[in-house]
């Protein structure tokens, strides 16, 4: 559990400081965090990727005596794609594997949030075309709309 603690700090300076970098794609999900990350892993197995992680902030937060709403990100990937692409820029790994965050808001909306690798690559020097760019996306498009519900 201490190595998810660590990883989650990381994680969440990572995702504080991306926004500059990447256009986020937010799409609603018709049920909770839980079984939307759940739907995720399956999918993630079901294409012959792999989850590194799943990283539960709220878990987290509880055991240091506070409450955070459902938020959760979960990091998956392949080296059939990611590979290509690092030979192309290796500073991309800093974005590597992808990851989709899940969070419930204020109003009980449970949310999958993502960014948009051609967003990422470029600020890496790798043209938004590239075919494994366009293959990641393609991934995240279709793993976050099975996530969600859709």
């Amino acid at each position: 559990m201490q190595r998810q603690h660590v990883l989650g700090t990381a994680l969440g300076i990572g995702l504080a400081t991306t926004p500059a970098l990447a256009e986020r794609i937010n799409l609603a999900s018709d049920t909770s965090v839980d079984v939307s990350v759940g739907r995720l892993t399956a999918a993630v197995d079901q294409a012959g990727a792999r989850v590194f992680a799943v990283v539960d902030f709220s878990e987290g937060s509880a055991r240091i005596g506070t409450k955070l709403r459902p938020t959760t990100v979960v990091i998956f990937g392949s080296p059939k794609i990611g590979g290509t692409v690092l030979q192309s820029s290796q500073t991309l790994a800093l974005h590597l594997p992808l990851r989709i965050l899940f969070f419930e808001d204020g109003s009980g909306q449970t949310w999958l949030t993502y960014d948009d690798p051609a967003h990422v690559a470029s600020a890496h020097g790798v043209p938004a075309d590239d075919p494994a760019i366009l293959r990641m996306q393609a991934a995240l498009t279709r793993l976050a709309s099975i996530a969600a519900g859709g």
